[in-house]
């Protein structure tokens, strides 16, 4: 057998590895819930899952924490630096606007996106690579989770709240919540793009 081959094997057995396989090993895999006929799973100790699966974790906990992405942060400094760019006319009012957004959100509930994103890593179907997050299927699966009543309610109480302590539960009813934290999010999305759209 080439090596090319013993490459490609290796390869097929990581990306869709049975269950089965790993339950004795090292990483123990246990049945976390079930919701629309789906079985989702964890692992037993979620401060040794596999790399692929850690690593991803991380940025989304970092998003969680910070309540905002990367890409939210990379057009906040873009758009800074667009209004600080001409030293004649520098534009205060949206400086105040787009820093005041950045300073509430580090003081809101973490925003329901990056609760499902984070549990997106933790909870796999049998379909999934335990080791490695395909991004295009955890999309799908955040948007079909986001359709089920309830569910984010479910995350607040799950390992979730174990992994981040700090993961406050809203106080009203978590539909509000979501809402009302959705319609903040893009408020400040609209704020920045507005800067953006000026100077493409």
């Amino acid at each position: 057998m080439t090596i090319i081959k013993k490459i490609k094997n290796f390869l097929a057995h990581t990306r869709k590895p049975k269950f089965f396989f790993i339950k004795e090993g090292k990483y123990k895999i246990t049945e976390a819930f079930m919701v629309n006929g789906i079985s989702y799973y964890m692992f037993d100790n979620l401060f040794e899952m596999p790399s692929g699966r850690g690593f991803t974790a991380l940025t989304y906990y970092d998003e969680l924490t910070m309540r905002c992405s990367r890409e939210y942060l990379l057009k906040h400094c873009r758009a800074i630096d667009i209004l600080l760019s001409d030293p004649k006319k520098i534009d205060y009012t949206n400086i105040a606007i787009i820093h005041r957004n950045l300073r509430d959100r580090t003081e809101l509930l973490p925003i329901p996106d990056h609760i499902y994103k984070l549990a997106s890593v933790l909870f796999f179907d049998k379909t999934e690579s335990p080791f490695a997050y395909n991004y295009e299927y955890n999309q799908k699966k955040i948007e079909q989770w986001k359709s089920t009543e309830g569910l984010l309610d479910f995350f607040f109480k799950t390992e979730l709240k174990n992994l981040v302590p700090s993961l406050g539960r809203p106080e009203t009813d978590t539909l509000i919540y979501s809402q009302v934290l959705e319609n903040i999010d893009k408020m400040h999305r609209k704020d920045i793009s507005q800067v953006l759209s000026k100077h493409p």
